[in-house]
């Protein structure tokens, strides 16, 4: 941020940029907010996660109500996703500036997304008013046909109209302040920064607020008076009852998400005060997202039921369970064999696994925390570090939680569901592994090969989508290869002869030709782990071959020393992976495949932050500051 961000006065041509303000008026509670924060996002995506995951896998939540909740949470995931990750990035960087063509984007896709709840909000009271008011006409008219149009509808409805307006917002003249009192982009604070006359711009807003809120909100009245006459209307008390229930959560969220955006956007303008705007936008833009999961989980019977079976199917487990042995239809469990053929070590190994685990935690933990505190630390280089730090911390809470409960518990079974979730999110994060090393290799080839421009192309905005990048481009392959792998048919055996959920034990469990998917997986492997790895083999052969040319022994050995934490980092990661799942088909044991997913999976997490430390003068000094601070 510059002087001239800071002091907000430029004229129209300039103002290509604005700053989000957010809560930089309270500077002592930045790492606190982006700890709340970060829960909140988390728990939001876990939760409506959870619901859409549960009414695609169980058959008695295959209904349209159920199809549209799907959407609703999938929605709730979207709509959060456009202002939390805004808000963490300036919190952790505080960098407030955002691009008038982000600032646009954002506010873009929060009216549509906005929009789209309303609408989905109108098509949920319109089919509990169907199933309770014409509960025989409920299958033909709610079919699935129509269901899809009016989900599809909900989403595109309001598209044209919300660009539309973004455009003539944007159009606006701005010339007082860059200045947002706001932590993202809304229509208010944005009005408030322009000049001239803003009364025809106000009253097109109020048009397709007019549109896209109150007309479905008249909807939603219309169907639940409808509804709530068809209740009173039943003759026993038992039948209100039991209609209620399948409205009533609905009826909460309607209120929650209407009530706080009418107080938020139709209350008298004279009453606007940015510290009120700001607490009425965190509420329905982040709480009630929160509630939602909670809200149709707790107050919905097939719903918990769901869940209660998706958790306690671990435990339902029967003899032919233990014993492998079953038909294709039947296995919804696999056994982790794990270290069973060890079986007076179960301690010893209990304690050694979680003593690794508390090493990883804290390690990497003390990485993310002093490239954060400390001044001297907040460079490219060790903004990658943090990142890698905090994915070596999921990377080994995929496997290690469930080494331990085993190791404690000695059930070993996982549910068809629970192995698939392990090995899409080890897919994921070892891919993300892969991409990042990568990007950590770019950034040492920029700061060694071209010092003078680092600054410049290393910039935090770069920086930012580069680690974003590495975090989210496997995503869609990886969930795409663990629906193709645990779509085949598994009739021989459940016993998994590994510690976790890994691609080579799973295909020996399949039955019939697995060559196609085999081949699949070594194209996506290919694409994944090889790609990055010949991108970080050309970059340090232009690293190696620049520090080989410096003039002075002192000048190579200080600019290898920058990179030398990383590279060895790289050659442990990339070469247990290379053998572990690149050698020949015919050289597999189980045994072998064990101690070397061990290796790469739990020993490497461990080896790092020693590693990034003991070999790294900046980061040596910045730990014994923190550590002689007190």
């Amino acid at each position: 941020m510059t002087h001239a961000e800071l002091s907000g006065e430029r004229n129209v041509s300039s103002v290509s940029h604005f700053v989000l303000l957010g809560f930089s008026d309270l500077p002592n509670l930045q790492g606190f907010l982006f700890g709340l924060f970060s829960s909140i996002y988390l728990v939001i995506l876990a939760g409506n996660g959870l619901i859409i995951i549960i009414t695609r896998l169980d058959p008695a939540l295959h209904r349209p109500m159920y199809f549209f909740l799907a959407n609703f949470s999938a929605l709730e995931i979207c709509y959060v996703s456009i202002t939390v990750p805004r808000i963490l990035f300036n919190l952790w960087t505080q960098k407030r500036t955002i691009s008038r063509l982000g600032c646009a984007t954002q506010l873009c896709f929060f009216l549509m997304l906005g929009t789209t709840e309303c609408f989905l909000l109108a098509v949920m009271s319109y089919d509990r008013y169907v199933a309770i008011c014409n509960p025989l006409h409920y299958p033909l008219v709610m079919n699935p046909k129509k269901c899809a149009q009016l989900a599809v509808g909900s989403w595109l409805a309001a598209v044209p109209a919300q660009i539309g307006q973004t455009c003539q917002i944007f159009s606006l003249r701005f010339c007082d302040s860059d200045q947002i009192n706001h932590f993202f982009c809304d229509i208010p604070p944005i009005f408030q920064l322009a000049c001239g006359d803003t009364s025809a711009n106000e009253l097109s807003v109020y048009v397709v607020a007019m549109v896209a809120i109150a007309v479905p909100f008249i909807l939603v009245l219309a169907s639940y008076t409808r509804i709530i006459s068809t209740i009173l209307r039943l003759p026993t008390a038992r039948g209100r009852a039991k209609a209620f229930p399948t409205c009533s959560s609905h009826l909460l969220v309607v209120l929650l998400f209407y009530g706080s955006a009418v107080v938020t956007y139709f209350r008298p303008k004279s009453s606007h005060m940015p510290g009120t705007d700001k607490l009425l936008s965190l509420f329905y833009t982040i709480v009630i997202p929160v509630f939602n999961p909670l809200i149709y989980t707790l107050r919905n019977r097939d719903v918990i039921a769901a869940v209660r079976k998706l958790l306690l199917k671990t435990y339902d487990m029967t003899h032919a369970e233990l014993s492998g042995e079953r038909n294709v239809s039947s296995v919804s469990h696999f056994i982790l064999l794990g270290f069973s053929d060890l079986p007076n070590l179960q301690g010893c190994l209990f304690g050694v696994f979680s003593t690794i685990y508390l090493v990883i935690l804290v390690g990497n933990g003390l990485i993310i925390i002093i490239t954060r505190l400390d001044p001297t630390l907040h460079k490219p280089m060790y903004f990658f570090l943090a990142n890698f730090s905090a994915l070596e911390i999921c990377y080994v809470s995929v496997t290690l939680p469930r080494i331990l409960f085993n190791l404690w518990t000695q059930k070993r079974t996982i549910s068809r569901l629970g192995c698939a979730t392990q090995l899409c999110f080890f897919l994921i994060l070892g891919s993300t592994e892969c991409f990042l090393l990568a990007v950590m290799s770019y950034d040492r080839y920029v700061a060694i090969c071209n010092p003078l421009h680092y600054p410049l192309v290393m910039n935090p905005k770069k920086c930012a989508q580069l680690a974003v990048g590495s975090w989210l481009a496997a995503v869609p392959a990886q969930i795409g290869q663990t629906c193709q792998i645990f779509s085949l048919r598994f009739c021989d055996s459940n016993q998994i002869k590994h510690f976790f959920c890994d691609i080579p034990p799973i295909f020996q469990l399949a039955c019939g030709d697995t060559s196609a998917n085999e081949l699949s997986v070594y194209v996506v492997a290919m694409v994944a782990i090889a790609v990055p790895f010949i991108l970080v083999l050309a970059s340090y052969t232009k690293i190696i071959s620049t520090i080989l040319r410096l003039p002075t022994a002192r000048g190579r050995a200080k600019a290898f020393s920058t990179c030398s934490s990383h590279l060895l980092v790289v050659t442990l990661f990339f070469g247990s992976g290379i053998i572990t799942y690149f050698r020949p088909k015919s050289s597999h044991s189980p045994s072998t495949d064990k101690l070397l997913s061990l290796f790469y999976t739990i020993v490497t997490p461990v080896f790092n932050p020693l590693i990034y430390t003991l070999r790294n003068r900046d980061v040596i000094a910045a730990v014994r500051k923190l550590l002689l601070k007190t």
